[in-house]
């Protein structure tokens, strides 16, 4: 009971601290998770984690790496390759060896095996809080294209060699000619591992749609229990894990580019099954750091070896070493690389910086310092381990703190406000564009079929525009159609076109609204607008008719207002109004009614043609969509985050298509 109950509160801590963000969006969510952990210490519970490394390793990092392999941008590694693999692995190396002497140096007390692996699990960037820097600064897209290509690939150098580094420190044996075969061997076995492991899951998957297990939930299951399997599996078999879910998360990623029912069904799915276990286990990491911090800072601070000043200053020095040999990389990527070579010196030194800073540690560093094991083969405890995982979580928060405050001074003024309004500008523009194409498409037999699809995508530019100016325009264009809707039902009065009963109902209706957006009177004091009292008594007159006569005269007085809003908002067009795509809109809407309200049973056009019409749009429209999403991405104008947001939607408006059409 007391492991579910902290279960329990650990997973409200991970809403919570997202919650505490949204109000203090200055502190990153992993520092609110951290101290939340902290806090969640100091409440009166009866239960203490033990945390065994090996599982934590299974739990955490597999899943991770599983998922970043999953939503790699393949187009962008290969294009980006050079400097992807210099950072990933040429940084990470060197990382590890010059950053291992210095901590020797500088900490004797940690044994140079140790200092190795604490160099290794702070060699790798952190994809998780890359992603979330994104959102709050406005990061080149270039450069982001390779963190998140470099956090990729570097968590698994870096882990690598952290367990190299681990293993020699438990048996106190290491040879770097054994360990580098080893480390070959090893690597190709995981990759190799994890696409043998891949294809076979393929192969079982469609063994089970054969047999017509097409039960999306089973499918969902198995693909949550495919990199712990393959971890497991490989670390059974002696090669490397890491790499093998790695490998077998990119070779998932291929085939979710086949397009059937079935699969695009499962990846609706999987995407939000996903979404809440990287976000839950990203938290989780956090918030575990947060549980143990308070008896490591207290054995640290008891600690006679170290003063408390001191070790405060190591974590700041490392921070320093890391982030200083990273932008020297930076520099030297710079300099051979041929394409760069007419850049200013400031511009190529405020590139490096850039990328310097952005080099956040997090989920990988954690998860790597306290996976340490407790004890050496010998029995002894491995020493410095409470030492390791403060100096870890040091570097950690002095990262995050060096990239939320200093890269917005770097990178300009410009605040998140105006970047979240370049984004909106730009998706609005994708929306224009669809809205264009298919305008473009229109026809007389799928005019019909065009308005209604074009509706979905201006009510969805309404929904992100936020221009006082324009809401002031489409108002004003409203209050007209309500004015012309007037005028035409008056003079239909006069020339005795409609019944003044049908007539009264209509204006009343009308001069309501027209009372409650204006606020004039005149509107409301206007019970009965007819001249001539004589035509009083026409009132009486659908006392004699039936309902359906009644609704049939109510039709085609509203079948008079509307051709006459639509000539009137044609005008507008002609006249060149600043708010033409409102006018557009509002005009393909109104003869959408119109082709409704005057269509009869015998007319050509059925239900049919209609609905084939409207899919095959639909179609065209969510492929436009993606053209234009992909578009901006690769230009900068939308940032990863907000093309996943607009392909996720892309993906629902998919699955319902495929359901309407099943």
């Amino acid at each position: 009971m007391e492991l579910f109950e902290f279960i329990l509160l650990m997973l409200t801590a991970v809403a919570v601290s997202n919650l505490v963000n949204r109000f203090i969006p200055s502190v990153s969510v992993p520092i609110i998770q951290i101290v939340l952990g902290m806090l969640i210490t100091w409440l009166p519970l009866h239960f203490e984690l033990k945390l065994n490394p090996d599982l934590f390793l299974l739990l955490f990092i597999a899943p991770l790496l599983f998922n970043d392999g999953r939503h790699a941008d393949k187009e962008a590694l290969w294009k980006l390759k050079k400097p992807i693999l210099l950072l990933a692995l040429g940084l990470v190396f060197v990382t590890v060896a010059v950053m291992g002497y210095f901590l020797n140096w500088l900490l004797p007390v940690i044994p140079l095996a140790a200092s190795f692996a604490l160099a290794a699990a702070l060699a790798p960037t952190d994809a998780v809080a890359v992603g979330a820097l994104e959102q709050k600064v406005k990061i080149p897209h270039r450069t982001m294209q390779i963190l998140e290509g470099e956090s990729l690939i570097n968590d698994a150098s870096g882990l690598v060699s952290f367990q190299f580094a681990v293993a020699a420190m438990v048996t106190g044996v290491f040879s770097f000619k054994s360990a580098s075969l080893s480390f070959i061997s090893i690597s190709l076995g995981g990759v190799i591992l994890g696409l043998l492991l891949t294809l076979v899951k393929y192969g079982v998957v469609k063994w089970l749609r054969k047999l017509g297990m097409e039960n999306v939930t089973l499918h969902m299951l198995i693909e949550i229990l495919t990199p712990f399997v393959i971890f497991m599996a490989a670390e059974e078999l002696g090669v490397n894990g890491i790499l093998a879910v790695v490998a077998a998360g990119i070779a998932h990623s291929f085939n979710y580019k086949k397009m059937n029912p079935e699969v695009a069904k499962l990846r609706v799915v999987s995407k939000s099954t996903w979404s809440v276990i990287i976000f839950v286990l990203n938290g989780l990491v956090f918030l575990l750091l947060g549980t143990q911090l308070p008896d490591i800072i207290q054995t640290i601070w008891n600690s006679t070896e170290i003063g408390n000043p001191k070790v405060i200053m190591y974590t700041l020095l490392l921070t320093l070493a890391v982030l200083g040999l990273r932008f020297i990389w930076a520099i030297l990527m710079d300099i051979f690389a041929r394409h760069k070579l007419r850049s200013s010196w400031q511009t190529r030194l405020k590139q490096a910086l850039i990328l310097s800073l952005s080099g956040v540690r997090g989920t990988i560093t954690l998860a790597s310092t306290l996976s340490l094991p407790f004890f050496l083969d010998d029995g002894t405890v491995f020493p410095a381990r409470d030492l390791i995982i403060f100096l870890a979580a040091g570097v950690i928060l002095w990262t995050l703190l060096a990239s939320n405050y200093l890269l917005p001074l770097i990178l300009g003024k410009e605040t998140q406000t105006e970047q979240e309004e370049e984004e909106t500008q730009a998706k609005i523009e994708i929306l224009k564009n669809v809205v264009n194409g298919l305008n473009d498409l229109t026809t007389e037999q799928n005019r019909l079929a065009t308005a209604q699809i074009i509706n979905t995508y201006t009510s969805r530019i309404k929904s992100l525009r936020k221009d006082e100016k324009k809401d002031n325009e489409q108002r004003a264009v409203g209050l007209s159609i309500l004015k012309w809707e007037r005028e035409n039902t008056l003079h239909s009065l006069q020339k005795k076109e409609v019944n003044p009963y049908t007539a009264y109902s209509y204006l009343n209706r009308i001069n309501q609204l027209l009372f409650m957006h204006t606020g004039d009177v005149r509107y409301k004091k206007e019970l009965f607008p007819v001249k001539q009292w004589i035509e009083v008594f026409g009132m009486l007159h659908p006392a004699q008719l039936s309902i359906r006569e009644r609704r049939a005269e109510l039709t085609t007085l509203r079948i008079q207002n509307i051709a006459y809003v639509i000539k009137q908002l044609n005008a507008l067009l002609a006249e060149g109004q600043p708010d033409m795509e409102t006018v557009s809109s509002l005009i393909l809407q109104y003869e959408h009614t119109l082709l409704r309200l005057t269509r009869k049973e015998s007319d050509t056009y059925n239900r049919k043609d209609f609905d084939i019409s409207m899919q095959e749009l639909a179609r065209i429209g969510i492929q436009l969509e993606r053209d234009n999403i992909q578009s901006m991405f690769e230009t900068g104008r939308i940032s990863r985050q907000g093309m996943k947001e607009m392909k996720r939607d892309i993906l629902f408006m998919e699955h319902d298509l495929r359901e309407e059409t099943s």
